[in-house]
């Protein structure tokens, strides 16, 4: 259905890109992305999904846990991209301004980047492996630049795609080495080969490459130096893509896949190779995550920070390899879509304000929130600092709004009873229930600093309130579908302990379907 989609849009656009309004591409995308994880939800219903099937050849290999991610990712991506939908702010609308030079690629770029996802989830073979990533990654580096006008967006889509042709040149590195030390490219060959010892001795630095190079991907330390400049130059609606979308497509191809937890283990006494890369990883990130956010000033930064101390919540459950490790990955990733969601959505909210030529605003920011491309419209600011929260976009301006951003916060803090916070405690119950004693403590108290700087922006939005604001209630006013998905996702996060065992058994039967078939 994407690649159906995806052709029938490349013909699409470059003929009727000037008769036809970017508003109709985007709603189309959308509904396709919906139809498509309908379709991926209809495929529960076949029997051998249950064991396992293979397609293509064995390039691809369809399970219960690679469809619930795949329409996982389908359904977030058709959520995300209706940001696209309600991009222009009413303010155009009333001041009678004719808006051109729309950016039209864009939910095409969105169908290339999911197109890959959607591959990457199912792969069972390196070279399915490595094309999904590039086709994934290729649209992305696009994504970024997809503003040509902003020198901060090209300069970060520059970085983005300097770092992720690395990355990707280490996933090529090490699966060649793995395939000339296995002579098979499949991953269950290369799983049943080294499972004898004698076949083990030499696909540790493979396994090193690899590792790498999907932490450089997922912006996990001590590989995240990319992230925080990337995730600030561009505009704010790329930002929720580039940080979500990625992660969530990787992690479902690592945790649909742990094979790799047994892979360099030569004798029964030594210790695989590949759980100690995502546990040293997994501290690593906690600690940096959490110290290096305190000092951050910029919103976007403080952001990127935060989610790299969480990729070390994902990456320790993961390194457990346990029904109750797995369980805990997959609650931790799924709360941490969501909630990143709505933070998202509350900060293109707040940035939805109208332009003024005496505002203090920085106005060689590139957009926050359009798709706008080479419009006096395309210069209107985004929300860079924490202190422009204070000044348009508090509790004066849109109680509900700060409401909603507020208990984000809390829940992304891991602050009872949002949902994060269960997310937490699973995490670190599943560490020491595994005997990671030192790991867990260690999670508890970079939860705490990491509070510290929730709560700073936490202060700015309630209590530092503007001086010049006339008439607040005229400043934000998402439209309908921003605000329908703001509040039902806020709802989600607060209301999670209320009914919890209907996300909480599906995660369950999940995580046992990698176990017991």
């Amino acid at each position: 259905m994407l690649l159906l989609s995806i052709l029938l849009f490349s013909a699409v656009v470059p003929l009727t890109s000037v008769h036809m309004s970017s508003h109709i591409f985007n709603r189309l995308a959308i509904l396709v992305l919906l139809y498509s994880s309908v379709l991926a939800w209809n495929m529960f219903y076949l029997e051998p999904i249950g064991v396992g099937l293979g397609i293509y050849g064995g390039l691809s290999h369809v399970t219960l846990l690679s469809q619930a991610f795949d329409t996982f990712i389908l359904a977030c991506a058709s959520i995300i991209l209706l940001l696209g939908s309600g991009s222009i702010s009413d303010t155009s609308q009333r001041l009678g301004s004719i808006v051109k030079g729309r950016v039209a690629e864009y939910p095409l770029i969105i169908l290339f980047t999911t197109l890959g996802m959607s591959c990457l989830v199912s792969s069972s073979d390196l070279v399915t492996f490595f094309l999904s990533i590039e086709l994934q990654s290729l649209a992305l580096y696009i994504l970024a630049t997809i503003y040509r006008d902003s020198e901060a967006a090209t300069s970060a889509g520059l970085k983005y795609f300097l770092v992720g042709a690395l990355s990707s040149s280490l996933i090529l590195l090490g699966s060649c080495l793995l395939y000339g030390l296995t002579g098979v490219s499949n991953f269950e060959g290369v799983y049943l080969l080294c499972s004898m010892a004698i076949a083990n001795s030499g696909i540790q630095i493979a396994l090193v490459i690899i590792g790498i190079a999907l932490l450089f991907k997922v912006a996990a330390a001590p590989f995240h130096n990319w992230a925080p400049d990337v995730y600030d130059g561009v505009p704010t609606i790329v930002t929720t893509w580039l940080t979500i979308m990625p992660k969530v497509a990787i992690f479902a191809f690592l945790g649909e896949f742990q094979g790799f937890t047994h892979l360099g283990r030569i004798y029964e006494t030594t210790y695989p190779i590949w759980p100690n890369i995502l546990l040293i990883s997994a501290l690593l990130s906690l600690i940096i995550g959490s110290l290096l956010g305190l000092a951050q000033y910029r919103i976007k930064r403080l952001l990127a920070y935060s989610t790299i101390s969480h990729m070390g919540f994902i990456l320790l459950a993961l390194a457990i390899h346990t029904p109750e490790g797995i369980e805990a990955y997959l609650f931790y990733l799924v709360q941490y879509v969501l909630t990143s969601i709505n933070i998202f959505f509350v900060l293109l909210a707040f940035g939805n304000h109208p332009y003024e030529s005496d505002s203090a605003w920085d106005k060689s920011s590139s957009t926050g929130f359009s798709l706008l491309d080479n419009t006096e419209f395309s210069k209107k600011p985004q929300i860079l600092f924490i202190s422009h929260i204070s000044r348009n976009s508090n509790i004066m301006s849109n109680p509900a709004l700060a409401l909603a951003f507020a208990i984000t916060l809390f829940s992304m803090a891991g602050i009872p009873p949002m949902i994060g916070f269960f997310a937490k405690l699973m995490v670190i119950y599943s560490a020491t229930h595994s005997g990671y004693l030192f790991l867990a403590i260690i999670a508890i108290l970079v939860s705490v600093l990491s509070a510290a700087y929730y709560l700073r922006v936490i202060r700015v939005l309630f209590f530092d309130t503007p001086q010049f604001t006339e008439n607040p209630a005229w400043w934000i006013r998402p439209n309908g579908n921003n605000s329908m998905i703001i509040g039902t996702l806020t709802l989600l996060i607060l209301l999670f302990i209320a009914n919890p065992l209907p996300i909480l058994n599906c995660l369950h039967l999940l995580a046992l379907s990698l176990f017991y078939w």
